[in-house]
């Protein structure tokens, strides 16, 4: 991939994770006939919601771990479907604008360990979906930090 502004085309959207926020964005742009360049750390889509197990592990099912698999499937199919560019193994590290009026500069390195050459993506707008880390924290017996029953001893 070059990085120079003149080999490397201007994209109308540049969308950073490809979880299930960057996924629907990003098709939904080359849907609406947008160029949209889709940079992820990950080589597969999907996120922290949608994670893949390891081939090696063989599970059968691997799709019976998530909830609304056929969300995924589908806005995967769409990915495929085309007027999108994937990159996948790009570690953004820094979005700066071009210029005052615009457009944006997003900074990657590039591998599975970020040891590849660096890149440049231009775009006249961004979309941040770096997600989230579903994190539930276990009380006993269902019981949450500041509530318990009256006479109860406090259990957490």
């Amino acid at each position: 991939m070059a990085n120079s502004p003149s080999e490397e085309p201007e994209y109308d959207l540049a969308v950073i994770g490809a979880g299930p926020v960057g996924l629907a964005g990003a098709v939904t742009a080359a849907e609406l006939s947008l160029t949209a360049a889709l940079l992820d750390a990950a080589e597969r889509p999907g996120g922290q919601f949608y994670r893949h197990s390891h081939p090696a592990l063989g599970a059968a099912r691997p799709e019976a771990l998530h909830h609304d698999w056929a969300t995924f499937v589908g806005l995967r199919r769409r990915l495929t479907a085309g007027g999108l560019r994937h990159l996948a193994g790009h570690h953004v590290w820094t979005v700066v604008p071009a210029g005052p009026e615009g457009p944006w500069d997003v900074h990657a390195v590039t591998g599975a360990d970020g040891g590849g050459p660096p890149v440049r993506i231009r775009a006249r707008a961004v979309l941040l979906a770096t997600g989230a880390y579903e994190r539930q924290l276990p009380f006993p017996a269902g019981r949450c930090p500041g509530w318990w029953a009256p006479g109860e001893r406090r259990r957490c």
